[in-house]
């Protein structure tokens, strides 16, 4: 029995006024997430600040920390060497008392930071800068040093500038000038030195990572995971679809937390919704296989911030139809430590073990 994993990014919600207090994931009826709920496993696990640091414990077995910006790099395929250092910017407004990371960035606002950071790469010369974009300003950065600097990182609020951003201060500034107060933060350092040799569980060995996400394709890098990128959300469902007709599969929907970025909870339940459709509309694809549903951390569709907190999972066969008991959401049921999750989810095949 082959098996689709699929990780609903930041999908774990704070209860939200207008959906009765009840979470976005609590507050509709989803025909084929709440089926693998009822008639499977559902329960909770530990969630990670970050994608990357929930998947590296998810399939190695381990808590590890590895910096967000080596393993973007390694996701992007760009080269590391042992001197260096890789970061992962963001957009963000710095003013004179705060920073707020900017997670709507128009295309032509985009281009204009692009634009302006490349055309001040020179500020930072003597650690002979390069930059790679990948989408809405955001991007990886290496430099010539083995000296890491200790960025604030998002989504988390800053609301105090006075934080050391060394050489990469004028630069920042600048870029700010030029682009209506827009800039990029570097965050997440790290370099080669740091790094320690680590594998996934041999349950991983023959999984395929299918993601657009340099975050989640960069873990599947460092753990020789195979990997098949993908532009968007709807081309890797069919994707995955298509693999798993010969193994297992990890997909990954990076699009709920961005969504939950902006605040926005309509939106949130609407892709969530699009998602169950998409898995209803395939199901004769399906039948016959084992689905499971992780969540690696919150994201607030009030704050747009990450939450600490308990976050659910799932996994059944596959069957037909029938009418769901259970409600795929938030829940105190049955705990499985994170690092163990994957084999849970992988062995599992017996209806008694349900809840």
């Amino acid at each position: 029995m082959n098996t689709l994993i699929i990780l609903l990014d930041g999908a774990a919600d704070d209860k939200i006024p207008e959906f009765g207090d009840r979470t976005p994931l609590a507050s509709f009826e989803k025909p084929f997430m709440d089926m693998v709920a009822s008639n499977g496993l559902m329960g909770w696990t530990e969630g990670r600040q970050y994608t990357h640091l929930y998947l590296l414990e998810f399939l190695t077995g381990k808590r590890l920390e590895t910096p967000r910006g080596l393993v973007e790099a390694v996701g992007l395929g760009v080269p590391v060497e042992p001197r260096q250092v890789a970061y992962r910017f963001s957009p963000a407004y710095v003013y004179d008392s705060k920073v707020d990371w900017a997670y709507r960035v128009t295309p032509d606002l985009t281009e204009s930071l692009q634009d302006s950071m490349v055309q001040h790469l020179d500020m930072l010369g003597d650690l002979n800068p390069r930059l790679y974009f990948y989408e809405d300003g955001r991007g990886v950065m290496t430099v010539d040093t083995e000296d890491v600097v200790p960025f604030p990182m998002p989504p988390a609020p800053v609301d105090d500038v006075s934080f050391p951003m060394h050489h990469f201060g004028e630069y920042i500034h600048r870029v700010a000038s030029e682009t209506e107060g827009l800039t990029v933060i570097p965050w997440g350092g790290g370099s080669l030195a740091r790094l320690n040799g680590q594998k996934a569980v041999p349950e991983a060995k023959n999984m395929v990572m299918i993601s657009k996400s340099p975050s989640a394709l960069g873990v599947g890098g460092l753990l020789n995971i195979r990997r098949d990128v993908v532009d968007n959300m709807w081309s890797g469902f069919q994707e995955a679809f298509r693999l798993l007709r010969s193994g297992d599969v990890f997909m990954h929907v990076e699009e709920t937390d961005d969504i939950s970025h902006r605040r926005a909870p309509d939106q949130k339940v609407s892709m969530l919704k699009e998602v169950d459709d998409i898995l209803m509309e395939n199901l004769d694809r399906l039948l016959g296989h084992r689905v499971a549903f992780i969540v690696d951390h919150g994201t607030s569709s009030i704050s747009g911030q990450h939450l600490r907190m308990k976050v659910p999972f799932a996994v059944s066969e596959v069957v037909e139809p029938s009418e769901p008991t259970v409600r795929f959401c938030e829940n105190d049921y049955r705990h499985v430590p994170l690092g163990e999750l994957l084999k849970v989810l992988l062995s599992y095949s017996s209806p008694s073990d349900s809840i």
